[in-house]
C-alpha cells in the first residue's frame, strides 16, 4: 500500500488539475473519501473539482451538503453539464469507491483524459476501468474511507473535523455499524478519525433517517420470510424504490436470529428489478450476485435485471442459490 500512496502523491503533485468522481447515486463512502482527498490536493496547492449529480436523494448526503455550507467549507463542485469545460487530456481523474465503468457518475468522462486513477474496496469484477495509470482495488478493506484514512496517516495529514465526521459515518454505514467487513485496521482507522476531531453527535445526526421511510421499511420487513434455516428474503410491491432502500432492508434482516444471509428484491425502475444481498460473512453473496450480472463484496452485493418482474426475479435468485 505504501508504494501505491507514494505513486498517488507523485501523480497529484505533478498534475495541475484534478477531478474526483464516484459512482452513480453517491453515498457517504464515496463522497467523504472525495472530500478528504480534495483537502489533501488543496494542501499541495493544486486545483481540484468534484463531479456530483445536481439531484441528490440520499438523506445523509443532503445533510452533509448542508453541514458543509453551515461550516463554510467550500469545494469546487461541477456537474455533468459543466465538467467538460474543466477536463482535458492532461487532467488527473481520480475515481473512488467504484471500478466498473458503467456505474461511475459519468462514464464518458473516462474517455476525456489519459490520466485515470481508481481506488476501490469492492471485489474486482470482469468489467473494470482500464488504461489507468494507477489502480488500487483492495477488497480486504471495509470501505474506501479506510483506504483514504490510511493515506492521511501515511502523509501525516489531517482533515477538517466535519470531514472526519462524514468519513466515520460512511465507514459505519459500509460496515453495518462495524459488524461486517471489520478488522483491527478498520477500528484503527475509526480511532484515527476520532482523534483528529470526528464528532459522534454530528455523526448520529448525519445518519438519522426520515421517520416515514423507516416505518415503510418495517412494513416490508414484516412480510419477509425464511428461504431455509439461515436465509431470509424480502420482496417489495410494485412501487419503484431507490437502491438504498433494498440495501437497508437486506442489512436490517441480518439483525434477526439465525439470519446469516439476506436478500431484498424490488423495482428500481419501471422495467428493472434490483436485488440487494447481505451476509454476515459465512456466505459469499458477491459470487451469487456476480452470476446474476452484478457484483460487490463477500458480505455486500447487488444486481439489476432488466425486463423482468419480481416473481421471475425470485425464481432466478432461487435457482442460483440452489446451484451454489
Amino acid at each position: 500500500m505504501e508504494e501505491t500512496f507514494k505513486h498517488l502523491t507523485k501523480l497529484i503533485k505533478n498534475s495541475q488539475k484534478i477531478i474526483f468522481m464516484t459512482h452513480q447515486k453517491m453515498d457517504l463512502d464515496g463522497f467523504a473519501s472525495i472530500l478528504a482527498l480534495s483537502e489533501v490536493v488543496s494542501s499541495f496547492k493544486k486545483n481540484s473539482y468534484i463531479l456530483i449529480d445536481s439531484k441528490q436523494t440520499n438523506t445523509s448526503i443532503i445533510k452533509s451538503f448542508n453541514q458543509l455550507k453551515k461550516d463554510n467549507l467550500n469545494f469546487n463542485f461541477v456537474y455533468k453539464n459543466t465538467v467538460n469545460k474543466v477536463i482535458d487530456e492532461n487532467t488527473l481523474l481520480i475515481v473512488l469507491d467504484i471500478h466498473k465503468p458503467t456505474m461511475v457518475e459519468m462514464p464518458n468522462l473516462l474517455t476525456k483524459t489519459n490520466n485515470i486513477v481508481v481506488i476501490d474496496h469492492h471485489l474486482k469484477c470482469k468489467q473494470y476501468i482500464q488504461n489507468t495509470i494507477l489502480s488500487y482495488i483492495n477488497s480486504n478493506m471495509s470501505s474506501t474511507i479506510e483506504i483514504v484514512t490510511s493515506y492521511l496517516k501515511y502523509l501525516n495529514k489531517v482533515v477538517h473535523p466535519t470531514i472526519a465526521t462524514m468519513m466515520l459515518a460512511g465507514m459505519e454505514i459500509d460496515t453495518n455499524s462495524f459488524n461486517v467487513k471489520t478488522t483491527s485496521s478498520t477500528f484503527e482507522a475509526a480511532a484515527f478519525l476520532l482523534k483528529i476531531g470526528a464528532d459522534n453527535i454530528l455523526k448520529q445526526e448525519l445518519l438519522k433517517e426520515d421517520r416515514d421511510e423507516y416505518i415503510e421499511r418495517q412494513k416490508y420487513i414484516e412480510n419477509s420470510y425464511m428461504l431455509n434455516d439461515n436465509m431470509a428474503i424480502c420482496t417489495l410491491d410494485n412501487k419503484v424504490v431507490d437502491n438504498n432502500v433494498l440495501a437497508q432492508i437486506a442489512e436490517d434482516l441480518l439483525q434477526f436470529d439465525n439470519v446469516e444471509v439476506a436478500f431484498c428484491i424490488g423495482y428500481i425502475s419501471k422495467n428493472k428489478v434490483g436485488i440487494s444481498a447481505r451476509s454476515i460473512g459465512k456466505y459469499d453473496v458477491e459470487r451469487i450476485m456476480k452470476n446474476l450480472g452484478g457484483g460487490g463484496h463477500l458480505t455486500e452485493a447487488a444486481t439489476q435485471i432488466k425486463n423482468i418482474n419480481i416473481e421471475s426475479a425470485i425464481n432466478v435468485l432461487m435457482n442460483e442459490i440452489e446451484n451454489e
